[in-house]
């Protein structure tokens, strides 16, 4: 049977002349990441695909192949030698938008540098000039605060519309900040999960002389929800661990380094034998258990190197180039059915790659079981997933790979039920997706975190972005992403690593609500605990210069009391409601799209016939207005409003994102930290102490 042609192919084939004829006389402007005509080339073959999808076209998918083939030609010339960073969005479309914050800034660091280059060089002795419109930001004094009790960490953004109320009261604390945070010292993990029925939180991470030793962290959130007697314990491989993953059902958490996966029980599942809950894998009823029994070894034969998941059946999948290891933990011996010492898999484990000290006591030197079997990828010979995550309704793996290993960024579905075939492919990434994100509350999509600096949202039925977020503005990538559904509200959380925040988005109003402070770190990973509604975030915090901080008297501790007192005094008083709660209509204005309007694309059939649904919406420079307010300009940083008493012995990074006035309290955190944020009726006024002048 012939294969059906159509005019897509045939313009695919052009584009991809076009662009090797670019190439050919050096006309992308040294592979400028903003250079319109190499984003047009890749807008064009992202048109091409929507159109034939539009239109039915039966051989969609391979119209959807011939695309990626033009994408990665062109990024691969484009990131030779590293010349481009973060390139431009171009699978937008009108139907499928890409949205920016409506809050342009400049990081403080910048300002900082332009003001120092101005005091140090200039010798004119006149007075600095006026900073820029788009460095003016104005002090949390004068931004939007929806509730008493939101957290003075958290920034809202003018002219957004809250699409929740008292009919929902979960997503009304969340979509208010209404939170209490706390920052636990410690460095970033390498992977975290938490358990299914939200008591149990895990951590891969390091510890050691230069955190060369392995270490699992374990947390019970019910018991311990301040995490101040988790355990810790040395899970005995020979290197760090890079990934994690859980098996609820088995109550099993695996831990993985180069060579080998290891299992460890936290409890007794339902069907395990009183003999097995008699020999200590009974849950504790107070403390969790210091150190977790370590249940299986498998061996990854420094081949399947990559993340792991949990399949259905108690089997669980490491991926590696080309292909997948897959084991059925049921069928495998175990180190709790066999005498203490012995070990398990041919022969012993070889060390001669481990980082850490010779002959360590620490490592448990089993080689490990092998594989059960090995599922090929068939239509990916090449690909190496840096990053998967499971799909549940469909089983499919959502896998991304990492540039820097392969040369390319691709984005697909794998069904490794069905022989490793690629079930899908997705379009639009301008680098690595680097994380995924689904919720139960809306089973065909996913988002990814991707290395250009966008959150993407997809449908697992369509080959393009549904809705793009500008996290970062370009400036970085984004970290991570958090998806949920509070009382079936779409909602977003996305961590910044340069622009040192978290941004909660309204999904359906296609808008950022407001941004949490993370004391001036950077987001490495994020985890949302639905059973106590709190967001966990690790930060890291580099080896900042210092300078002294320059704190307004309304971002100190003083303040946060006085504010407390007088919510206090006032709530005590008959007849007077302190609820000062805006519902989606008595907010100060609103957002262009409904609160209710639905994000997803519509489906083809109903999608007008129309050349310019698919245009470049590049945002185009608007021309300053004439007069800009003094008081914005006076507002910037007043001496007289800062408060010299509390800021004599506190300090602030020379090189944060934000200064002293971004946030209702000037937090610094001084060093990496898990950041949880506890989204509660009646949060804790309490905040996180501030960096002080110790350690200059």
């Amino acid at each position: 049977m012939a294969t059906i042609q159509g005019p897509w192919t045939n313009h695919l084939h052009g584009l991809s002349q076009h662009f090797d004829e670019m190439v050919e006389i050096d006309g992308f402007g040294e592979r400028d990441p903003g250079d319109k005509k190499f984003t047009k080339i890749l807008h064009d073959a992202c048109h091409v695909v929507w159109d034939a999808e539009k239109r039915s076209f039966p051989d969609l998918s391979g119209i959807v192949e011939k695309a990626h083939t033009l994408v990665e030609k062109a990024f691969k010339y484009g990131f030779a030698d590293l010349a481009m960073v973060h390139p431009h969005c171009y699978a937008h479309s009108k139907h499928a938008p890409v949205v920016q914050d409506s809050l342009q800034m400049t990081g403080s660091d910048i300002i900082e540098a332009v003001m120092d280059f101005w005091t140090n060089f200039d010798q004119s002795g006149e007075a600095p000039p006026k900073l820029p419109d788009f460095a003016k930001t104005d002090p949390w004094t004068k931004t939007r605060q929806p509730h008493p009790r939101t957290t003075r960490l958290a920034r809202f953004r003018d002219g957004i519309t809250l699409p929740t109320s008292a009919a929902t009261p979960r997503a009304h604390l969340i979509y208010q900040a209404r939170a209490t945070v706390r920052a636990e010292y410690m460095k970033p993990p390498a992977a975290m999960a938490i358990s299914a029925d939200g008591e149990h939180l895990f951590m891969a991470s390091s510890t050691g002389y230069k955190s060369r030793d392995p270490s699992l962290k374990h947390y019970n959130l019910d018991e311990d929800p301040e995490l101040d007697w988790g355990g810790r314990q040395d899970p005995g491989l020979s290197n760090t661990p890079d990934y994690l993953a859980l098996d609820d059902e088995r109550q099993l958490v695996f831990l993985a380094d180069h060579d080998r996966i290891k299992s460890f029980r936290w409890g007794v599942p339902p069907d395990e034998s009183s003999a097995d809950a008699a020999r200590g894998e009974r849950k504790s009823k107070s403390k969790p258990s210091k150190r977790l029994p370590n249940v299986h070894t498998l061996n990854s034969e420094r081949e399947y190197t990559g993340p792991l998941a949990v399949l259905p059946g108690g089997r669980i999948v490491r991926a590696g180039k080309g292909a997948a290891a897959v084991w059925n933990t049921d069928q495998l011996a175990t180190h709790l059915d066999t005498p203490a010492g012995t070990l398990l898999g041919a022969g012993r484990l070889n060390t001669d790659n481990s980082w850490r000290e010779a002959d360590c006591a620490g490592i448990e030197h089993s080689a490990g079981l092998p594989a059960h079997a090995v599922v090929r990828f068939a239509d990916e010979p090449g690909f190496q997933p840096a990053a998967w995550h499971v799909h549940r309704p469909t089983g499919w793996l959502l896998c991304g790979e990492r540039s820097c290993d392969t040369d390319g960024f691709a984005c697909v579905a794998l069904d490794l039920e069905h022989g490793g075939r690629r079930a899908a492919r997705f379009l639009g990434h301008g680098h690595d997706a680097e994380k995924f994100a689904t919720s139960a509350g809306e089973p065909s999509v996913f988002w990814t975190a991707g290395g250009d600096g966008f959150a993407r949202m997809f449908d697992v039925r369509r080959p393009l972005p549904v809705l793009t977020f500008d996290t970062g503005g370009q400036s970085e990538g984004c970290a991570d992403v958090v998806f949920v559904h509070p009382d079936g509200i779409p909602t977003l959380f996305t961590g910044g690593e340069r622009t040192q925040q978290i941004k909660m988005w309204d999904i359906r109003a296609r808008a950022c609500v407001y941004e949490l402070s993370t004391g001036n770190n950077g987001v490495t990973s994020m985890l949302w605990d639905d059973k106590h509604t709190t967001l966990l975030a690790a930060s890291e915090r580099g080896y900042p210069k210092y300078r002294k901080a320059r704190i307004p008297r309304w971002a100190t501790w003083w303040a946060i009391e006085k504010s407390m007192k007088e919510y206090e005094k006032l709530s005590q008083e008959p007849g007077v409601s302190t609820d000062e709660e805006r519902t989606a209509g008595e907010a100060a204005s609103a957002t262009n799209v409904p609160a209710d309007e639905d994000v997803k694309m519509e489906d083809s059939e109903t999608i007008e016939d129309n050349e310019s649904d698919w245009e470049d919406e590049e945002s185009e420079d608007e021309d300053s207005e004439d007069g800009t307010e003094d008081s914005k300009e006076d507002d910037y940083e007043n001496p007289k409003d800062i408060d010299e008493e509390y800021s004599s012995d506190k300090r602030w990074p020379q090189q944060a994102y934000h200064d002293e006035r971004f946030f209702g309290y000037a937090f610094d955190a001084d060093g990496s930290a898990l950041l949880r944020y506890q989204f509660t009726d009646e949060p804790d006024w309490d905040m996180p102490a501030s960096a002080s002048r110790s350690g200059w």
